[in-house]
């Protein structure tokens, strides 16, 4: 389902419900014909990744506020959003791109899921096999495994920034 933004406290009150989830923001207007054109296929993605991924819609013409805070200059603008971190903006209603888009950052939170029950399981494991061991030892391997996790993260996040640079 697409969620429909009221205003700015609307707004951080849907991002902090989304928690780590996958966030995509589509800046539209009523009078885009693009926004309409693209409208069904959002849907459509809202839907199929319901699960992983929050879509919110924000009418420029509504929350000009928003609009500035995130730079929006045409549209339809899409901001890919993760953890309070924006992954990548595009303008265009592009489908093909929204869709490489979506299914990449989906699976990437698909992966960190894989990596969190991985390393959870990996210290359940540490605990059950050496009984000794510290639950300090513990907490060392999980913040271990967490900071790997956003060293990752920040990677992809600049790749994706500088690839928007050089387009």
């Amino acid at each position: 389902m697409v969620y429909l933004v009221r205003n700015k406290q609307d707004l951080d009150k849907q991002l902090a419900l989304a928690k780590d989830k996958l966030v995509v923001i589509d800046f539209y207007a009523n009078w885009c014909g693009p926004c309409k054109n693209i409208a069904p296929k959002l849907e459509e993605l809202a839907q199929q990744y319901s699960d992983r991924a929050v879509v919110l819609k924000v009418d420029v013409d509504d929350n000009e506020e928003i609009s500035g805070d995130y730079n929006v200059t045409g549209m339809p603008t899409f901001v890919f959003i993760k953890c309070g971190e924006v992954l990548e903006l595009f303008v265009g209603g592009n489908p093909d791109k929204l869709v490489k888009s979506m299914e990449k950052y989906v699976s990437d939170v698909d992966s960190t899921e894989q990596r969190r029950t991985s390393s959870h399981l990996e210290s359940e494991e540490m605990c059950s096999a050496a009984p000794s061991a510290s639950s300090s030892d513990t907490v060392n391997a999980e913040v271990m495994c967490d900071l790997s996790e956003h060293d990752q993260e920040a990677t992809e996040a600049m790749e994706a920034m500088e690839a928007m640079v050089d387009q």
